[in-house]
C-alpha cells in the first residue's frame, strides 16, 4: 500500500514537471501570458502548487526533528551549488563569459532563476517543526489552512493592481507555499476529502480555470493566480485524482520520476540556448501560435526527458540528483 501511494505521488511529480515545461515553453513563445496561449498557461498553471502539495503530503506523517531539517537544507544547497557550477562552466564555454548563479538563484536571480523553488523549499523545511505542530493539532491545522486561503484571496485581489509583480520575489511568497503544503498534508490526514474525486473531473476543472484565467482579472503572470479559489480548486482536484490512482510497481513511473531533478535543473538553460537558434523550433514559426507552441512543447519535452533518462544512467548521478 505504501509503495502504491508513493508511486501515485511520483505520478503527481511527473505531471507537474510536464506542466513546468509547458509554462516555460510559453514564456519563450509569448511573453504576454495572454491571448491564444492563455489556454496553455491555465492548463499548466498549477505545476508549482502540485509540487508543494506533494511535499506536504509526504511530510504529514513524518517525524521531522532539526537534524532532519538540517540534512534536507544541506541537500538542497549541495545540489544547487553543484548544478550552478555545471551551468556556469557550460555558459562560459558557450559565451566566453558567465555569472556564477549561486546563491542568488535561490531568490530568483541570474541565469538559474527557476531555482527560486529550492529557495522556497529551504524556508519550508526550516519551519517544518512548527508546521508539524500545527498539522498535529486538528483545530490549529484547519484554522491555519482557512486563514491562508482567505489571505490568498486578498493577495489575488490586490494583484489586480500588480502588487506581487512589484514586490515579493517568488521565493518569499510563503503564504502560497505554506497554503499548498498544508493542503497536501490535509489530504494525507483526511483522505476522505478526495474519496469521491475522479480523474475526469480534472477536465472541467481545467476548462473552468482556463476561462477564469483568460477573463484577465489579473493581467500579469499565472503565478499571481495562485491565491484564487479557482486555482486552489483545480490543484486540489488534480492532486486528489492523481494520488488516488492505483499505480503499482510501474517501471515507467519510476524512470520518469527519476528525471525530475535533471529536467528541472537544465530545462531553462536548454530553452535559453537553443529555443531561438535551432531549426527544429524556428521552422514552425509560420504556423499559428497555438499549434506552433504545441509542437515546440512536444520537442522540448522529448529532448528533456531523453536527457534526464540518459543522465540518470551515469554512475553516481543518483547521488547528485537527490535532495
Amino acid at each position: 500500500m505504501e509503495k502504491d501511494r508513493i508511486q501515485s505521488l511520483d505520478l503527481v511529480k511527473i505531471v507537474a514537471m510536464l506542466m513546468v515545461l509547458m509554462l516555460h515553453v510559453n514564456v519563450f513563445k509569448d511573453w504576454s501570458h495572454t491571448g491564444s496561449t492563455g489556454a496553455y498557461y491555465a492548463l499548466a498553471g498549477i505545476a508549482i502548487p502540485l509540487f508543494f502539495m506533494t511535499s506536504g503530503y509526504l511530510m504529514a506523517n513524518k517525524a521531522a526533528d532539526w537534524k532532519y531539517v538540517a540534512r534536507k537544507i544541506w541537500g538542497i544547497l549541495r545540489f544547487t551549488l553543484i548544478i550552478s557550477l555545471v551551468v556556469y562552466g557550460l555558459s562560459y564555454l558557450i559565451h566566453g563569459s558567465a555569472r556564477f548563479p549561486f546563491p542568488q538563484c535561490l531568490i530568483q536571480r541570474d541565469g538559474l532563476a527557476v531555482f527560486w523553488y529550492f529557495g522556497a523549499m529551504i524556508m519550508v523545511y526550516a519551519s517544518l517543526p512548527v508546521l508539524q505542530r500545527i498539522i498535529n493539532n486538528q483545530r490549529y491545522f484547519v484554522c491555519a489552512l482557512v486563514c491562508l486561503v482567505i489571505f490568498g484571496q486578498v493577495m489575488f485581489t490586490i494583484n489586480h493592481w500588480g502588487f506581487e509583480g512589484r514586490h515579493p520575489w517568488q521565493t518569499f511568497r510563503l503564504h502560497y507555499w505554506y497554503m499548498y503544503f498544508l493542503l497536501g498534508a490535509y489530504i494525507r490526514r483526511n483522505p476522505i476529502c478526495i474519496s469521491k474525486i475522479r480523474l475526469w473531473w480534472t477536465v472541467p476543472a481545467a476548462f473552468l480555470y482556463g476561462l477564469f484565467y483568460n477573463i484577465g482579472i489579473v493581467t500579469t503572470g499565472i503565478e499571481h493566480y495562485f491565491g484564487s479559489l479557482p486555482c486552489i480548486a483545480y490543484a486540489f482536484i488534480t492532486f486528489g485524482a492523481l494520488v488516488r490512482l492505483p499505480v503499482r510497481d510501474s517501471k515507467l513511473v519510476d524512470r520518469l520520476s527519476s528525471t525530475f531533478l535533471p529536467v528541472y535543473a537544465f530545462h531553462w538553460m536548454f530553452l535559453q540556448e537553443f529555443f531561438h537558434h535551432n531549426p527544429f523550433f524556428t521552422i514552425n514559426h509560420n504556423l499559428p501560435v497555438v499549434p506552433a507552441t504545441a509542437l515546440d512543447y512536444v520537442i522540448t519535452t522529448a529532448v528533456m526527458l531523453v536527457f534526464g533518462l540518459v543522465v540518470m544512467r551515469i554512475p553516481f548521478a543518483g547521488r547528485i540528483f537527490r535532495i
